[in-house]
């Protein structure tokens, strides 16, 4: 196992120091790169529809894990909100979100890697405008392409109160377009369409990003994205939103 987490981490952070056109963008953007890394995300959203004079604001602490259970490479990924912010006319609500668990055995296809598995949702909100804070489970799926001008990658899950009162279909389309000095133009917004609600939302989104290889062998990703919601449906959808955040990548044996 570790000979094989060695090899993978060798392979990224020669492709990071070699840094031909793209390469540390590709690898620090890859929502399939088996490195271990913490991401701190943010999602600032001052305007929702229906909701006069109100808001949210949410952070996010993100996991990433590799490992070899059962000898197939895979990748899970634990999402936390963190002092996520509900604000309106009747108050502000602060306090910790769902928690979201899912693990994705690792393909390859070719130029393109994929991953498909189960997903878990904790009820770990402190309040309901927070989060469900019902038990839920569902599907994951990833899947993303290198090419020489950047990266296309996709994120595909849908999660399923255990009661039924919660069912939810999200679509993250991710698109990289790489520039010099480690700098590349981003789209990720999350298009979700909420079943129980009967609510909708497509955000898209153009932003800008830096990859930098770091003195002791860690890879820092900063980025910034507004996003504007091209269609929204049902009350308390983000007409518009910001996405912020930065990622540290932590490649073994750097």
């Amino acid at each position: 196992m570790a000979a094989r987490i060695g090899r993978s981490a060798l392979l990224a952070l020669l492709a990071l120091s070699a840094s031909p056109a793209g390469a540390q963008q590709n690898v620090a953007n890859n929502p399939l790169t088996d490195i271990p890394a913490i991401q701190v995300q943010n999602y600032f959203q001052p305007v929702l529809s229906g909701l006069p004079g109100s808001g949210a604001d949410q952070p996010f602490l993100r996991g990433i894990v590799p490992h070899d259970t059962f000898g197939w490479r895979q990748l899970m990924r634990v999402s936390l909100a963190t002092g996520a912010t509900a604000w309106g006319p009747a108050g502000t609500e602060s306090g910790l979100g769902d928690l979201t668990l899912f693990d994705v055995p690792l393909i390859q296809l070719a130029n393109a890697k994929m991953g498909i598995g189960p997903l878990v949702i904790l009820p770990t909100a402190t309040s309901p405008a927070l989060g469900e804070r019902k038990w839920q489970a569902g599907a994951q799926g990833v899947v993303s392409a290198p090419y020489d001008w950047g990266l296309a990658a996709a994120l595909v899950a849908y999660q399923q109160a255990f009661d039924s009162s919660a069912r939810s279909l999200t679509v993250q389309p991710f698109l990289f377009y790489n520039l010099t000095d480690g700098f590349y133009l981003r789209s990720s917004g999350i298009t979700t369409l909420d079943f129980a609600h009967q609510t909708a939302v497509v955000p898209v989104g153009l932003g800008l990003g830096r990859v930098k290889l770091l003195t002791d062998g860690n890879v820092l990703n900063m980025y910034l994205e507004p996003q504007y919601s091209v269609v929204q449906s049902g009350v308390g959808q983000p007409s518009f939103q910001v996405f912020a955040g930065f990622n540290i990548q932590f490649p073994p044996g750097r």
